[in-house]
């Protein structure tokens, strides 16, 4: 193999050595929040043992009273001669009084012993998180440590390099399934979670009745804190990994997620489609194409001051092309370099181009200051040999 062969193997090692390093990185943070949410569920979980402790408690002494009370009532009723009309009357309101503070305990009850089931079942999903991320820590990091040590012999190992540029992909592919697992996750749990917090805080009105004008008042409000909360976990998931690539395709996905984002931030955008993008089977390609117009898109918004934008895509049986323009301030683009990545700007001009080249793709950026930026980017709509 040519020498500049080589050379390219080798970028694409070191290169894949920075991913795989930033992604053990990552998963560490994963298992230390997950480690932390066990703690803090674990102590929830004990709280709402103890309450749910006081509140049978307090439901059997208000059952007992209760039949304390109707017994008394029965005797009433048999010998009413003998009570006057106020004892009589004492007796029916502090039965139907026990009655009501049985119901309202029993629904305590009833949503506590709901809340302990829920976080018992986040506890096991939790410490399942860490268990997995764990194992994977410790993956990643026997990648590592053979990469490293056999970066210095490629020339020796060429056949090597081809399992190794699929094993980059692959961890790529690994990063995308842990975001769809965790986006999952959160929409099965904390949304629902909050669904079922509106459908009680509407049962809790019911219940108030006219006598809680105040209280329900106060219950709404907490309906709309509740739904803004159900916003934004969602907002999040879409962030994670739109599920819509998957149930709807990428067309649609973008169309959506432009629309969004030209509303939210009040920059226009226009999307143009040309050729069939629903050619393009290979998921890491479709993805790639998502996360990078995303990013550029976040860039464009927080740095180049425009306020239009075009997204192009043109497709043909083996490429797609990528384009996405803005007519913002511009910036010198000799500038760029390995040394300005910015640890806190997420996915990065560096870091889009580094998951093309990682995906047999090329990426180009032209950019004059004072006459906006344009991103061109082409990838293989399907790549050779990846399972």
């Amino acid at each position: 193999m040519e020498a500049s062969g080589i050379k390219r193997i080798n970028d694409i090692i070191k290169k894949t050595l920075d991913v795989i390093e930033q992604s053990k990185g990552a998963i560490y943070d994963i298992a230390e929040s997950a480690r932390k949410e066990v703690e803090e569920l674990k102590q929830e979980l004990n709280q709402l043992k103890y309450q749910a402790n006081l509140i049978m408690n307090e439901c059997r002494e208000l059952e007992i009273k209760l039949a304390a009370g109707r017994k008394r009532l029965a005797k009433i009723n048999q010998e009413f001669d003998k009570y006057s009309e106020g004892e009589m009357k004492k007796a029916y309101q502090d039965t139907n009084d026990l009655i009501v503070s049985l119901a309202v305990a029993r629904e305590r009850e009833r949503q506590i012993l709901f809340r302990r089931n829920d976080v018992e079942r986040r506890l096991k999903n939790s410490l399942a998180t860490v268990e997995k991320a764990e194992k994977l820590m410790f993956q990643v990091s026997t990648v590592l440590d053979y990469l490293s040590g056999d970066l210095q012999r490629l020339d020796e190992h060429f056949e090597d390099c081809e399992n190794k540029r699929m094993l980059a992909i692959r961890i790529i592919r690994a990063q995308e399934d842990e975001r769809r697992r965790i986006a999952r996750e959160i929409h099965d749990g904390p949304a629902q979670s909050m669904t079922n917090v509106v459908l009680k805080a509407e049962l809790c009105e019911k219940l108030a009745g006219v006598n809680f004008e105040k209280a329900i008042d106060q219950l709404k409000s907490l309906k709309g804190i509740v739904r803004e909360c159900l916003k934004e976990v969602r907002r999040i998931i879409y962030d994670l990994r739109p599920m819509s690539i998957d149930d709807l395709g990428l067309q649609p996905t973008l169309e959506k997620y432009i629309e969004n984002f030209s509303r939210e931030y009040c920059l226009k955008v226009d999307l143009i489609i040309r050729g069939n993008v629903n050619r393009i089977k290979d998921e890491n390609i479709v993805l790639a194409i998502f996360r990078v117009i995303q990013e550029s898109l976040n860039n464009i918004r927080k740095h180049s001051e425009a306020i239009y934008a075009q997204v192009q895509i043109e497709s043909n049986d083996n490429n797609v092309t990528l384009r996405i323009k803005d007519d913002g301030k511009g910036f010198d683009v000799s500038s760029l370099n390995q040394d300005n990545r910015n640890e806190n700007s997420g996915f990065g001009l560096l870091g889009m181009k580094e998951r093309v080249e990682l995906l047999e793709g090329s990426f180009y950026i032209d950019s004059i200051i004072g006459s906006g930026t344009t991103i061109r980017i082409q990838l293989p709509c399907n790549l050779q040999g990846v399972n």
